[in-house]
């Protein structure tokens, strides 16, 4: 099984680990990229076993034959991931990284 990600997608990895630190959601830059990379390292490892739903068509912006899974990171926060599935190679292309609270009440 490997992973892609859109370059879209890498940017907001990178991206998220300078807003949670800059926002203070943690208090040193280690521990937001900690976060991000755990959160990273556990899709890798359970994304074939996990429940995968059907995109609503308003994500259709990031690509055709969408699929999502989600993960409940805290109480407070979920995070969504879209991508295509290709198993001829066995490759995840990552699309689009979301949370619910940016993009929830559009996945409820």
């Amino acid at each position: 099984m490997r992973f892609r990600y859109a370059k879209t997608t890498q940017i907001y990895v990178y991206e998220l680990t300078e807003v949670l630190y800059n926002k203070h959601y943690f208090g040193f830059k280690d521990s937001a990229i900690n976060y991000v990379n755990a959160l990273l390292d556990r899709l890798k490892a359970t994304i074939h076993i996990k429940q995968k739903s059907k995109s609503p068509p308003c994500f259709s912006q990031y690509g055709q034959h969408l699929w999502y899974v989600s993960y409940t990171k805290s109480k407070r926060t979920t995070w969504y991931f879209f991508f295509t599935y290709h198993p001829n190679e066995d490759i995840y292309f990552i699309r689009y990284i979301t949370n619910n609270h940016v993009a929830g009440h559009l996945l409820e």
